[in-house]
């Protein structure tokens, strides 16, 4: 029998063990805080994790523990790979969840994953209309989108370079890490 976060099915994938969520819950919070006040998420926070994760599920899980743990990271990568290369993340919120997938496995990861980036559009949603640029920013995408599709290029849906005074930036481990906490709450309510 395979274990619980290794089971197919979203119901089997809920199953975590409470020490592995308040594993998850503090390194997404330290990796949240440090980005706030550095805007960086160091490799000597994630690389541990994403390491220590696999090698736990291997230990405890054998093969299928450890085959899922690489799912997880894979999956997320896969899947944040390009908003980071077009400059929409950084590397260490690529880092920092594929540190969650590590631990949690596919099913968990993409779930946090998935709630993560809706809870990141909500706040910069909200943020954006607090300062009054909402409308100029949809007006942007929307341009930057349609120049993509005309002219058959990715080059338009680069993120410019956040250094300038104009731009909104949202320091994106902490929905990312919210989306986490949401998601491993309801896995250990149910």
């Amino acid at each position: 029998m395979l274990p619980p976060h290794v089971a197919v099915g979203a119901a089997c994938a809920m199953e975590v063990p409470p020490s592995v969520v308040l594993l998850v819950l503090a390194f997404v919070a330290t990796c949240c805080a440090v980005d706030i006040t550095t805007r960086r998420i160091p490799n000597f926070l994630s690389v541990p994790v994403i390491l220590g994760g696999v090698l736990l599920n291997a230990m405890r899980f054998g093969a299928p523990g450890f085959v899922s743990s690489l799912l997880g990271v894979l999956l997320v990568v896969a899947f944040l790979i390009a908003p980071f290369s077009f400059g929409g993340i950084g590397g260490g919120d690529v880092k920092m969840m594929a540190g969650v997938g590590a631990l949690v496995g596919p099913y968990l990861a993409l779930a946090s994953l998935g709630m993560g980036m809706a809870i990141g559009g909500v706040m910069m949603v909200v943020h954006l209309a607090r300062l009054g640029r909402l409308r100029d920013k949809l007006d942007a995408t929307a341009r930057m989108i349609w120049t993509a599709l005309t002219t058959l290029s990715f080059a338009p849906l680069r993120v410019p370079a956040a250094d300038t005074s104009a731009a909104v930036t949202l320091p994106y481990s902490v929905p990312l890490g919210l989306g986490t906490m949401t998601i491993l709450g309801l896995a250990l309510r149910g």
